[in-house]
């Protein structure tokens, strides 16, 4: 910059000749291109700028064009709402210091603006006459540690959020677990009874909780869903199982567990009495979207066929009928009916798509 500036057309601009400056300025320039960090020095009335090789990092894509030009065409978008106003102090003789300060500058291709901080100062050069001749200022942007900073502190928001979330899971997947172990030790007539049905459901339910870390805001393909409950039972599509089919429907982890676990249910009934306890029998597991006059509604069937059962509905009410007709109602605000028909189960359950999509599927 040292050589740059003495090779400078300095007879166009008002500074005149390098030859014709006071010694003050001089002086100045000298101090300014010795100095290891950025420094600009804004000079006479219509603040001249010169600057040295570590300011040319500030200036960017400006550098050489603002050399020798006055800091108000040099700096547009920045002159008016504070360096005009900080020149103005310093030309009275006051030093301005700033720390992290925020300016609007245009971005290097030249769309939009963006956010810049730089901490720095700005101090008054006084001429041979004792007045304010111009201003030193030598500055750093620290924009990169402002973001980084702020990198920082949204990281530890969302890790205080995920802890949060975490606890708030744990707490809940320890209530649904006492409550799967109270209701299957309710309604199991052996402990070899209760043993096999217990680990069953808490495996139907550690599935869902493997996929929601996974993804927590992701929310859970309800395909994947059903076909994994079947696979649990050795039941796959295009063998035992019919079909699996519905439009994409990802559901919140609340919801996937409740209904994960209905699919165990209905699973496990079907390999005891239903579809899976014969040759003949298949499942075809459907949904669909209803959009009636209010809110619409996931409609889910499961339907078995090619069993022989009386069609009468049985009057022992176990683990998994408790699941479908009382707590669907109450945690998903959903209605469900069994109907055991003479070909084998048929159950309807329709939930509100408020109560048990995903935010991204409302959205989408």
């Amino acid at each position: 910059m040292g050589e740059r500036i003495r090779q400078h057309n300095w007879a166009g601009t008002p500074l005149g000749p390098v030859g014709t400056w006071p010694q003050s300025l001089k002086t100045a320039v000298d101090i300014m291109l010795a100095l290891p960090g950025p420094v600009a020095i804004l000079w006479g009335p219509e603040r001249i700028q010169l600057y040295n090789d570590a300011y040319i990092i500030v200036a960017a894509e400006r550098h050489p064009a603002i050399l020798g030009r006055p800091a108000a065409e040099s700096w547009p978008e920045a002159y008016e709402s504070f360096l005009g106003p900080t020149f103005e102090r310093v030309f009275q003789g006051e030093a301005v210091a700033v720390e992290d300060h925020e300016v609007l500058l245009q971005r290097a291709d030249g769309d939009g603006f963006e956010v810049h901080h730089f901490v720095g100062s700005f101090s008054p050069i006084r001429d041979e006459t004792g007045a304010v001749g111009g201003v030193f200022h030598p500055l750093t942007e620290t924009t990169a540690r402002i973001r980084a900073d702020a990198a920082l502190r949204e990281s530890e928001h969302q890790a205080r959020l995920l802890l949060s979330e975490l606890q708030h899971r744990v707490r809940n997947t320890l209530a649904v677990i006492r409550t799967i172990s109270r209701r299957s030790a309710a309604t199991s007539e052996t402990a070899e009874d209760y043993a096999m049905h217990l680990d069953g459901r808490i495996d139907a339910f550690a599935r869902v909780q493997t996929a929601v870390t996974r993804d927590p805001t992701a929310g859970l393909d309800l395909e994947l869903l059903v076909a994994d409950g079947l696979l649990a039972f050795g039941a796959q599509e295009g063998e035992r199982v019919a079909g699996i089919t519905g439009p994409e429907v990802r559901l919140k982890p609340k919801a996937a567990e409740t209904i994960a676990l209905v699919i165990h249910e209905l699973a496990t009934n079907a390999v005891k009495y239903g579809a899976l306890a014969t040759d003949q029998g298949q499942i075809t597991v459907e949904w669909s979207i209803t959009r009636g006059d209010g809110e619409p509604h996931l409609v889910f069937r499961w339907i078995e066929t090619g069993v022989r059962l009386s069609g009468e509905k049985p009057q022992r009410r176990g683990f998994g009928t408790e699941l479908i007709e009382r707590t669907l109602a109450y945690e998903l605000e959903g209605t469900a009916s069994l109907e055991f028909t003479p070909d084998g189960l048929h159950c309807i359950i329709s939930l509100p798509v408020s109560e048990i999509l995903a935010e991204q599927a409302l959205q989408s």
